[in-house]
């Protein structure tokens, strides 16, 4: 129904589909849990097979719902991120976050383990790579990762050796400096995971300027660039309103076009969201001349 692309996760050795399921809404108390179970098992027949969550959502629900879904099966990748209140990203606290998400998970293993944010002085302070090095020697994980904050602490972890897996923000309204972290990651291997491809949902088209902004997008950290990034979403719906499957199949493209992005993690509520992720894979690549343009939109805004 829906034909599935893979690529590969830098140089790990592991495959993973180029659309995921980023996994932050699982355990919202609107459905039970069965409805999150089989939204993930169904995401598992799309040909979905990389899951991406942390001890943060939902206070480790979001984890538990994986570990009944997924168990610990061996033909999916779950990716998990510890680092959440108090920001220790010591060693030990590594380790115990790790094996307390392996628990919750129902799995022997963590394929992607991630610090989930830290700054930079954070990475630099604490002794969270010895934490990774014991866990990998341990068996309990398989790949270190970050969720970097930027594309500079980004090419940071890089040069310096400490990832093989990092995860970042690439959409069409968030603008930086990508090209040198694509450049650098694929030179190095390192496989990118892209969160947000939606921008939390509103590079769908659901909001529009002055519209009043749901609580669970108020409490993100990038709420305050809200009403700006609605904004800037109006400037491209005109280029949504005419590409085949709307502005959410524009931005899925938009993001799966670098080489460099393994996988794109777009979160699902529904069945009908979930089978329209999927449908925005196999392709090669957005057409020039819609490339062209988003480009243009984008240096008006970089321009201000």
């Amino acid at each position: 129904m829906f034909p599935m692309n893979y690529r590969a996760l830098g140089k790990t050795g592991a495959t993973v589909s180029e659309v995921g399921m980023g996994c932050n809404r699982l355990a919202e108390p609107y459905h039970p849990d069965g409805h999150w179970i089989g939204l993930v098992q169904r995401a598992v027949e799309l040909g979905v097979n990389i899951f991406d969550t942390a001890e943060s959502y939902k206070a480790g629900g979001s984890e538990r719902i994986l570990g009944k879904a997924l168990g610990n099966r061996d033909d999916v990748l779950v990716a998990t991120k510890m680092g959440g209140p108090g920001r220790d990203f010591s060693a030990s606290r590594v380790v115990e976050c790790a094996e307390a998400s392996l628990d919750r998970l129902k799995r022997d293993r963590i394929d992607i383990f991630h610090m989930h944010s830290p700054n930079r002085q954070e990475m630099e302070t604490y002794d969270w790579t010895e934490g990774l090095s014991r866990l990998l020697r341990d068996g309990k994980i398989r790949f270190r990762a970050v969720s970097a904050n930027n594309a500079a602490d980004s090419i940071w972890l890089i040069e310096q050796g400490l990832v093989d897996v990092l995860q970042i923000t690439y959409n069409i309204l968030d603008v930086q400096s990508e090209e040198a972290l694509f450049t650098l990651a694929e030179q190095r291997g390192i496989g990118l995971l892209c969160r947000l491809p939606l921008a939390q949902g509103i590079l769908t088209g659901k909001f529009r300027p002055g519209q009043k902004v749901p609580e669970d997008h108020r409490a993100h950290r990038a709420y305050n660039r809200m009403e700006e990034r609605i904004e800037r979403a109006e400037d491209l719906r005109p280029l949504g309103a005419q590409y085949e499957g709307g502005m959410t199949r524009l931005a899925l493209h938009f993001s799966l076009t670098p080489r460099a992005i393994s996988a794109i993690i777009p979160g699902s509520r529904t069945l009908e969201q979930l089978e329209d992720n999927v449908a925005a894979s196999n392709v090669t690549g957005l057409p020039r001349d819609v490339r062209e343009e988003i480009d243009r939109v984008r240096a008006q805004w970089m321009a201000g």
